[in-house]
């Protein structure tokens, strides 16, 4: 009865987050409860090398109506321990304030720094990220999105227990002309449970603030996602 009651009060509280109220005219979201899945396949053909691809579908409106559809390609290189680095590309199918779906691209280069200590692994990551319409002129309204994110990561491996926990904090700077600045905050939380050779499957929790907006938006999301891994390393 006690569990049934507090799964009760945690989706009330959840479904509470999407808030609005009218400005001049328009109505401002300032809370939101999204769910974002995932599914993919990750190819190691060595040790320094590895490839990834993945189909996601992110929903937003306390998590009843689809936002994104998400197709991920990206490679990532370890010349050298611990440093790494990363090439992404993304097709974004976006719904617009219209409900009507646009075609986004995406790309993003990373640099990065991961070791361990002990059993703690840390994670350091600056991410450069670029935007833009597909099929849309500067002049029809369109311009490139830039973006530097830095994200800090860790991990704690717990001797004899299968779901590691691991918290990261990411902070978005907007490089674009007229919307330059601070813009966005992440916290993170989540863990991954390994099925052996049929992959794993990840599961988080997320806080995410506008910054330096007039009325932030605070957006809470959970998130699922699978990945099967080829590896080829010897």
């Amino acid at each position: 009865m006690h569990q049934q009651r507090f799964f009760i009060v945690l989706l009330v509280f959840f479904a509470s987050y999407n808030t609005s109220f009218s400005q001049d005219g328009y109505t401002v979201v300032t809370r939101d409860l999204e769910a974002w899945y995932s599914a993919g396949i990750k190819y190691k053909p060595g040790k320094k090398l590895s490839i990834d691809f993945e189909q996601g579908w992110r929903l937003n409106q306390n998590a009843s109506a689809t936002d994104q559809i998400l197709t991920d390609f990206g490679i990532k290189w370890k010349p050298i321990k611990p440093v790494y680095f990363g090439l992404g590309l993304r097709y974004i199918k976006d719904r617009g304030g219209n409900d009507l779906f646009d075609n986004d691209f995406r790309f993003n280069l990373d640099a990065g720094v991961k070791h361990k200590v002990d059993r703690f692994t840390f994670n350091y990551r600056l991410r450069f990220q670029n935007r833009n319409e597909i099929g849309l002129s500067t002049a029809e309204g369109d311009y490139f999105k830039n973006y530097f994110r830095l994200k800090l990561a860790a991990a704690y491996n717990i001797k004899n227990w299968k779901l590691d926990p691991k918290i990261s904090t990411e902070v978005f700077r907007d490089m674009t002309r007229y919307t330059g600045g601070f813009n966005n905050f992440r916290v993170t939380i989540g863990t991954d449970y390994s099925l052996k050779q049929f992959g794993k499957i990840s599961a988080f929790y997320r806080m995410e603030r506008d910054l330096g907006s007039t009325y932030p938006k605070t957006t809470n999301i959970i998130g699922l996602g699978y990945t099967f891994t080829i590896n080829t390393k010897k």
